[in-house]
């Protein structure tokens, strides 16, 4: 990160810390995970211990701090006006990470079905062979 990124992500992260209360920056990525993918993908039902799966997955592959960071930026960028070039480009990537790896790492495409909502598993994160049809072990 060059000095021009990094001063605009400071400016940001103070102009967030001003607003106080308005927005809760560290919230429990689970359940904020969660909303993302219901937002994204659509509706669909998950136990919760594969949810906990998938975003422990997730996070343990692009690291926990990096999924925290962008937990905030998103939360941060849907609560107030405050977002430069390099942050949007970041919440973009990691939105289309999480929800490439959603569908690659569940079931959801066998278990869609027009007019239902479907009940997705977990199938494993970056397996060598990740295809959305493949069979539940």
């Amino acid at each position: 990160m060059n000095r021009r990124n990094f001063l605009i992500l400071s400016a940001t992260a103070v102009s967030a810390a001003a607003i106080g209360g308005t927005v809760t920056v560290l919230d429990d990525p689970y359940a904020y995970i969660d909303s993302l993918l219901h937002e994204y993908v659509g509706e669909f039902t998950m136990d919760d211990a594969e949810e906990r799966q998938f975003v422990d997955a997730f996070s343990g592959h692009y690291g926990s701090e990096k999924v925290l960071g962008f937990v905030a930026l998103h939360r941060l960028r849907r609560a107030t006006p405050l977002s430069t070039d390099y942050t949007d480009a970041k919440v973009e990537l990691y939105k289309r990470r999480l929800v490439s790896d959603f569908m690659t790492s569940t079931d959801f495409f066998r278990q869609y079905q027009q007019g239902k909502v479907p009940h997705v598993y977990f199938t494993g994160f970056k397996v060598p062979c990740s295809n959305p049809f493949a069979q539940r072990v």
